[in-house]
C-alpha cells in the first residue's frame, strides 16, 4: 500500500489532467482562439472527455477498489493546490485574445509543457473542475510523519478518526463516497 513507486495509469492521469484544463480548453474552443475549426474541436472533445472521464473514475472505478483504513493524525486543507492550477492558464488565456497567431501558437507550447510538468509531477489532482464539483483535497498527516494527499467530498477530516481509503498511487488516495463518516 505504502510502496511510493506505484503511480496511477498514465490514461487516469492523462484524463483527470484533461478535467483541470477544461475550463480553458472550453474558452479556447468557444472564442475559436487559434482560427482552426478542428482544433476547436478537439479542444471541446478534450474538456468533455476529462470531465466526464474523471467522474467516472471516481463515482465507478474507485468505489469498487479494495479501500484500505487510514488513521488521520492531522487533517489540512488543501483548497489553494486548485487556485493555483487555475492561475496557471489564467494569464495564457487573456494573451490569446489580444495576440498574433505566432503569439497564440506559442502559447499552445507552453500550455502542452506545463500539461507535461504537471503529469511528471503528480499534479493532476490540483483540478478546479473537482473543486467545483464538491471535492477537495486533504494533506493528512500520520503518526510515522509521512503524508497523503486525499481526494474528498468531505468538509473536515478529524484528528484521529480512521477512515476507509482508495490509494490511486505514490501518497495520492481517493475517500470513496460510501466510506465517508
Amino acid at each position: 500500500m505504502r510502496n511510493a513507486a506505484f503511480r496511477p495509469s498514465l490514461a487516469v492521469r492523462v484524463i483527470m489532467l484533461s478535467a483541470a484544463y477544461a475550463p480553458l480548453l472550453v474558452l479556447l474552443a468557444v472564442l475559436d482562439s487559434f482560427h482552426v475549426p478542428w482544433l476547436r474541436w478537439l479542444f471541446a472533445g478534450v474538456a468533455v472527455a476529462g470531465v466526464l472521464g474523471t467522474l467516472l473514475f471516481l463515482t465507478r472505478a474507485v468505489p469498487r477498489r479494495n479501500a484500505v483504513p487510514e488513521t488521520i493524525h492531522t487533517a489540512k486543507p488543501r483548497e489553494g493546490e486548485a487556485l493555483k492550477f487555475f492561475a496557471s492558464y489564467v494569464v495564457p488565456f487573456f494573451v490569446t485574445t489580444s495576440a498574433a497567431a505566432p503569439a497564440r501558437w506559442g502559447l499552445l507550447i507552453y500550455l502542452v509543457l506545463i500539461a507535461l510538468l504537471y503529469l511528471q509531477g503528480d499534479m493532476y489532482f490540483s483540478n478546479p473542475v473537482l473543486a467545483a464539483l464538491g471535492f477537495r483535497i486533504f494533506e493528512l498527516g500520520r503518526a510515522d510523519r509521512g503524508f497523503l494527499l486525499v481526494i474528498s467530498r468531505a468538509w473536515y477530516l478529524a484528528p484521529d478518526e480512521t477512515i476507509l481509503l482508495v490509494p490511486l498511487g505514490g501518497y495520492i488516495y481517493v475517500q470513496p463516497k460510501e466510506h465517508r463518516p
